[in-house]
């Protein structure tokens, strides 16, 4: 049951995200959130904690991860670990961003597996990667269309993206090839109340509106003929309130303002929204497995 309470509000009460008059359609979110890393991805790169690892999803530290290049490289671990049992022909990566996931992948599997990667990003990939990895400029709403039938295919902080998470699972569905497994990781919401004004910020600022209450997920899943066979909450992995974060926090009523013309400062704003959510327990950072239906 979610311990999550309607509380530490009273930072955004003067800060409510104003509603767009009229919705977005779905190409113009795709382009705002290609825009988004267009933008800001150099900046995450040099300002964030990664030491080289080209990734820009969060750090995990399980029990025995000693280095920040370890943490980035957990998500990664926990995809291999929930596929690598599979008789694997293709692997997609949904949301591939700079590549970094198909690269630990490329290092695991074997020789035979080819790797397909989507992304709005801009892929970077080192000269002695293996000719194998493929990547291409897409929206994975639309991944069936663009890939050849997965063994599996996997999602790590992408699907937060999606406008419309319906058809992203409807695309997944249509790419697996029958027994094949979806892994996503990211977060989602442990209510079906009204959200907090934390998590309105976060949704906004990070372009997330795909991040939706748990339950709303497993459905649209097994409306694609997916079903959700494992999950883990890998919240306390998380290192929330380093000392980089609350010091945004104390110094927000200093430059929150600038969240309405600069996009790096409206990208620290839906940060430090995304923490207080995970701190309240308003969403859990989840690892979700789902399975293909089999054909009779």
């Amino acid at each position: 049951m979610s311990t999550w309470k309607k509380t530490d509000q009273e930072m955004y009460e003067n800060q409510r995200v104003k509603q767009p008059s009229m919705p977005i359609e779905p190409n113009g979110h795709i382009k705002q959130v290609e825009r988004y890393y267009q933008r800001n991805t150099e900046a995450f790169l040099r300002l964030g904690e990664n030491e080289g690892v080209p990734a820009i999803h969060i750090a995990l530290w399980p029990e025995g991860t000693e280095t920040v290049a370890e943490a980035m490289e957990v998500a990664h671990e926990l995809v291999l670990e929930r596929i690598q049992d599979l008789p694997l022909l293709r692997v997609a990566d949904l949301g591939c961003g700079m590549g970094a996931a198909l690269v630990h992948l490329d290092r695991h599997l074997s020789e035979k597996v080819e790797l397909y990667g989507l992304t709005l990003g801009t892929p970077t990939l080192g000269s002695n990667t293996s000719e194998r990895i493929q990547i291409q400029h897409g929206d994975f709403h639309e991944a069936d269309t663009l890939l050849p039938p997965c063994s599996a295919a996997f999602c790590i902080e992408a699907m937060a993206h999606s406008n419309e998470p319906e058809r992203f699972f409807a695309a997944a569905g249509r790419l697996l090839e029958p027994g094949g497994r979806l892994i996503v990781i990211d977060d989602v919401v442990m209510h079906t109340e009204t959200p907090s004004t934390a998590l309105q910020t976060y949704r906004a600022h990070w372009l997330a509106s795909g991040v939706r209450p748990l339950g709303e997920l497993t459905r649209w899943a097994a409306n694609a003929g997916l079903t959700l066979t494992f999950s883990k909450d890998l919240t306390p992995w998380i290192r929330l309130g380093r000392p980089r974060d609350r010091w945004l926090r104390w110094t927000r009523p200093l430059w929150g303002w600038l969240s309405h013309t600069s996009q790096y400062a409206k990208s620290l704003s839906g940060g430090d929204a995304r923490q207080r959510c995970l701190e309240t327990g308003e969403t859990q950072f989840q690892i979700l497995e789902f399975v293909r239906e089999s054909v009779e």
